[in-house]
């Protein structure tokens, strides 16, 4: 016992001798003042702290010869070399100076070796400031920010689609978002447990919701535009988006408010032909956030976060044009009876644009130093939100007959449903790392957890109403739930090989759960199946309780990257990644990438790396009946369409393929140049290709089969669809991004970056021109072909988001003054009709407005959004802004064809997005730091 205390104390011993401080001061170039929050870090280790307010700093490290990295948002880096000694303690004194955002930025994310210069970096990676970038612009949420100004990125909110309504679904290179991994401090992050069912974008995916995360609470962005699953396992087809959390002392903060002050022609259909906008002032939103870190020890943190958002409505719906009460006698009697109410048409107004949200979050980031060679880290947090949007309109004309008399008797003039939504998500994450001996380690568990219930309101059963049943208005319609639990052991190791070798190994272990919770009885419920109606809450009726349950599965992996430094100017770098799952079973992944620098301005850059995505649990196990719209004979008609699991019995009658895994393979060559420490270019070009892409099929009708049939009755459906392996894809694109930066006249710099993506995302097609669609036997010869995929659905694929999109930042500043100027094209988008066959303008329906014949096919014009913001600093660590989104109104070009426009009723598509259809948005923000 004595010898193995003895061998205890010795060790932990050897971590704390021979250990001295090293402190100093960061100041800043232009004034001299101390800089807060810088990073210092030793290279190629995990050891260093942050400056305090002041912009001292001090940690220990064991005698030797270091090199100090320090880095700052904004600021070029600096590498410093030390050396420390016994009895010599190094008091170092270094000013950095202002960058724009500098290609010579240290970033971590596609490299282990301990961070490298963006020139230096053999895979593409971008640096979204986010801390500087929220003092300029009036979105407060990251969604919205990373959409101007990351090209690459791409998110727009969604309208009349159920959940999607509350959580936003993003893209990376034009592909799903749950193709991109998102970590926060280098761990991986959970998905959401909502599953995008409704026919918008990204249609049938599960994604992120980075919206959970408080924009206050983030320091940076780094977004490696690179394949990358052989690195950080499965979903990382399209890239990485690396979210890194504060970790500055001090206190911080900012309140700011903005509303939507637009107008828009809300009588497009009425009077077609005309401009008659009407002036429209909403969509309010209200931010507070704090942020505070103290020290702890010498280099030890605690940043805490908290943050408020409420955020109102907007609604941009057009005046509907059908009919609004049943007949009499039949004649048409809505003007009479409007006038007998006291009504006019804009009583009947859908909602059409942002849900409300209201919630807020905190956020922990803590690292506590043990000894000079081994540190406890966490990070977490919670938000909440809850959220209020709308569907489509119950007119009293479109309430069924049967049930008409009663359903009026409690809602006159119809009714407009809603669904209130209640998400919640907590994450947590700790660990322990530092050095043993020669090698670096990191010891982590990771969990996270997105729950999403459903409650509605404003509604009712249909088949209650004749029953002697008490009549609902407002039903818990259940929910899902999704969480994850994330264990890694990293191990890394540099190598005097060469230029220096870099090792690293480890393995993964995660379980994830998803979880379905049946709504209360009368959400769901058929009460009175003879009434021939619709059962459950209207607009979105509850979970089944055979669908109800939980699911889960694991997966273990491991992986060897190495790196080496052949020259100090060549890198190649290789890994390789296998995983197993407990339902989809072995991968293996690889990537090799190089950098080859010419000039210490100017390299090439080059990669190949495979991919792999198991379906999701969420795909896999999803099971609901929703309530679509769909048009027949000119009119909206209710359709009870039920989604069913893709191992269910309706699946097994149709023949649709065992779902399974997408493959990918990557390709990404590029260049980076920079001159004169001024002007910088980056240029990356890339090909992805992607085999069993998994998709939500359009709705198969029972076609006459009796079991079919009872199989949907039982789940109050008179559709079903499916989640399937239908298609392959190739992306292929350019990125470039070109920045200058320059100071004059002493107190003056000018910044400015433009930036631009070009996409081009193709379903493989044959030699005839015709989509390859992975579909069975089955489909084939009953003609079904094209309800398993459509030209909607691959039109969502190629065309329903910009292919293009390209930004200009110029930021301005003379002495207290600022100026941020931004435009941001959006390129076009495209609306692929199911039901026409282009081919034969013949068959096309005559367009109600114009009375010819038309495709409702429709191309949707690039447009320019331009910001614009002033901030002053009243005085030192005050700040103030004001501005402007979209400050010339702009709108994405309006439906052109009356079957697009449902009635009316959607003036802007709700399919096919570019940048939201709000319109002008003005801000005033306050920024403080202490």
């Amino acid at each position: 016992m004595k010898t193995a205390l003895l061998v205890l104390f010795t060790f932990l011993a050897s971590f704390t001798a021979f250990s001295q401080s090293i402190k100093g001061t960061v100041f800043e170039e232009k004034n001299g003042t101390g800089l807060p929050g810088v990073s210092l870090l030793i290279q190629g280790t995990n050891m260093g702290t942050v400056t305090d307010s002041d912009g001292s700093f001090s940690f220990d490290a064991a005698d030797g010869s270091y090199k100090l990295v320090i880095s700052f948002i904004g600021y070029t880096t600096k590498i410093v070399p030390i050396e420390v000694t016994s009895g010599k303690s190094p008091d170092l004194k270094i000013t950095l100076s202002e960058s724009s955002e500098l290609l010579s930025e240290i970033v971590v994310t596609g490299s282990r070796s301990g961070g490298r210069s963006r020139i230096d970096s053999p895979v593409p990676v971008d640096i979204i400031p986010v801390s500087q970038i929220t003092n300029n612009v009036g979105q407060v949420d990251i969604n919205q920010i990373l959409t101007y100004v990351a090209p690459s990125f791409q998110s727009s909110r969604q309208t009349i689609s159920d959940g999607s309504d509350h959580i936003d679904p993003a893209q990376l290179r034009g592909l799903g978002p749950d193709q991109v991994l998102v970590l926060i401090n280098g761990k991986r992050r959970h998905q959401s447990s909502l599953v995008n069912v409704n026919g918008t974008v990204n249609r049938g995916t599960v994604g992120t919701d980075l919206n959970a995360i408080p924009a206050t609470a983030v320091d940076k962005i780094e977004i490696l535009r690179d394949g990358a699953a052989a690195q950080y396992g499965s979903d990382a087809i399209a890239g990485v988006i690396n979210i890194i959390l504060k970790s500055r002392t001090g206190l911080s903060g900012n309140v700011s408010y903005g509303q939507n002050v637009t107008s828009y022609d809300k009588d497009y259909v009425i009077n077609y032909g005309k401009d008659e906008s009407v002036n429209i002032s909403d969509g309010g939103t209200a931010q507070v956030g704090l942020n505070y870190g103290l020290k702890i020890g010498q280099k030890g943190f605690l940043n805490i976060t908290g943050e408020y958002v409420n955020r109102e409505a907007t609604n941009r719906t057009g005046t509907y044009t059908g009919q609004i009460f049943p007949a009499v006698d039949g004649k048409v009697v809505d003007d009479q009876l409007l006038g007998e109410k006291g009504l006019t048409r804009n009583d009947f107004d859908m909602r059409i644009g942002n849900s409300k949200v209201n919630g807020g979050g905190a956020v922990l980031n803590a690292n506590i130093p043990l000894s000079p060679n081994i540190e406890f880290y966490a990070f977490g947090g919670y938000n909440n939100k809850k959220g209020n949007a709308a569907g489509f309109y119950r007119y009293p004309n479109s309430v069924p007959a049967a049930v008409r008399t009663n359903v009026l008797a409690l809602y006159p003039n119809g009714f407009l449903p809603e669904i209130n939504s209640d998400v919640t998500d907590i994450s947590a994450s700790g660990g322990l790392r530092g050095k043993f001996g020669q090698w670096k380690f990191d010891l982590s568990n990771t969990f996270g957890k997105n729950d999403f219930d459903y409650t509605i309101s404003n509604s009712i059963n249909y088949t209650q109403v004749n029953t002697a049943l008490n009549i609902r208005k407002e039903f818990n319609a259940g929910g899902n739930g999704f969480s994850q639990n994330t264990v890694n052991l990293d191990l890394g190791r540099k190598f005097e090989v060469l230029e220096g070798l870099n090792v690293a190994i480890g393995a993964e272990q995660r379980t994830e759960k998803y979880t379905i919770t049946a709504g209360e009885e009368a959400s769901y419920k058929n009460y009175d199946v003879a009434a021939g109606v619709a059962a459950g809450a209207q607009v979105f009726s509850g979970f089944f309780p055979q669908n109800a349950g939980s699911h889960s599965r694991s997966s273990i992996a491991g992986y060897l990257d190495l790196e080496q430094d052949i020259t100090k100017a060549w890198v190649v770098s290789g890994a390789l990644r296998f995983e197993n799952y407990s339902d989809f079973g072995n991968t293996l992944n690889y990537k090799l990438s190089s950098r080859y620098k010419f000039t210490d301005g100017i390299a090439l850059r080059a990669s190949a790396s495979s991919g792999f995505r198991a379906p999701s649990l969420q795909q896999r196990y999803y099971a609901k009946t929703n309530t679509l719209f769909v048009t027949q004979n000119g009119q909206q008609v209710a359709q009870e369409s039920g989604t069913f699991t893709n191992d269910s019995r309706p699946a097994e009658i149709l023949g649709i393929p065992k779902l399974k895994q997408e493959t990918s393979q990557s390709f990404t060559v590029g260049t980076t140049i920079q001159l004169a420490n001024a002007f910088e270019l980056t240029i990356d070009a890339y090909q992805i290709d992607i085999d069993n892409r998994i998709v939500l099929t359009n709705n198969f009708n029972d076609g006459g089969n009796a079991t079919l049939k009872a199989q949907l009755t039982a789940a109050n459906a008179t559709t079903a669809n499916f989640f399937s392996n239908a298609v392959d894809t190739r992306s292929r694109g350019i990125e470039a991004v070109l920045s200058y930066n320059t100071k004059f006249g002493g107190t003056q710099s000018l910044r400015a970056v433009l930036a631009g993506t070009f996409i081009q995302n193709k379903v493989k097609k044959d030699a005839s021109g015709k989509p390859i669609i992975h579909a069975s036997d089955i489909l084939v010869q009953t003609n079904q072909v094209n309800t398993y995929f459509n030209r909607e659905d691959m039109s969502r694929f190629e065309i329903a988001s910009p292919k293009n999109k390209q930004s200009l930042t110029i930021n301005y500043n003379v002495g207290k003054l600022g100026v941020m100027l931004r435009a941001v094209r959006f390129g076009e988008v495209t609306y692929w009709d199911p039901t026409i066959d282009p081919t034969k303008p013949d068959t096309w329906p005559v367009n109600t407005l114009t009375g010819q014949k038309e495709t409702l096919d429709q191309t949707f014009g690039a447009k320019i959004v331009t910001d614009i913001a002033v901030n002053y600093n009243l005085t030192k660590g005050i700040n103030i802004s004001l501005g402007s989104n979209n400050v010339f109104d702009v709108y994405q070009d309006k439906h052109l064809h009356s079957g697009n426009v449902s009635l009316g009723r959607f003036v802007y598509s709700r399919r096919v997005q570019q940048m939201g259809v709000n319109g002008r948005y003005v801000f005033a923000r306050l920024n403080f730091y202490f």
